[in-house]
């Protein structure tokens, strides 16, 4: 092949969609570096965007002791997205221990670091769950959630789930 070959259109769609062999076009060498930059820019616009995140529960449970063959004292559940009755961008706490102690649970925006919701049991009697603490979150809000058995003030013993999305 030929370097005049080389950078020429060959083919063309004839009548009916047929190929067959039209005329030589030489195609200007910015035509094809703006070509190139085109579809390398094209490219990396497709692959550098991130998908949409999905909105994710969390439920954390803080246990009776440090250890983790201990029962459950009780949990804080975030709630992303409406089902049923139960209301979206929603956290409650429940009590499920009667040692004295409340439940505590705090969502946080991770990109902030301010907390956007808190629900206690503090005042109430073990088995004993909040009501869902609710309000909007921006969609694709990251959200931190921390959970702990309370004492006054004082945090006694917090586990902490996995970053969710509002």
């Amino acid at each position: 092949m030929s370097k005049v070959e080389k950078y020429r259109f060959q083919a063309t769609l004839g009548p009916g969609g047929s190929t067959e062999r039209g005329n030589a076009v030489r195609m200007p060498r910015f035509a094809r570096s703006a070509f190139t930059a085109t579809v390398a820019a094209v490219g990396m616009v497709m692959f550098a965007t991130t998908p949409a995140q999905a909105s994710t529960n969390i439920t954390v449970h803080v246990g009776r002791c440090p250890m983790d063959y201990c029962a459950t004292a009780g949990y804080g559940w975030f709630n992303a997205d409406p089902i049923g009755s139960t209301p979206g961008d929603a956290l409650k706490a429940c009590d499920l221990a009667s040692d004295g102690y409340y439940i505590k649970a705090w969502l946080t925006n991770r990109d902030t670091g301010k907390v956007v919701r808190t629900a206690s049991t503090a005042g109430h009697n073990a088995n004993y769950c909040t009501g869902w603490q609710t309000g909007d979150l921006p969609e694709q809000t990251r959200v931190w959630l921390e959970v702990c058995k309370m004492s006054g003030t004082r945090k006694v013993l917090c586990e902490y789930g996995s970053e969710g999305w509002a």
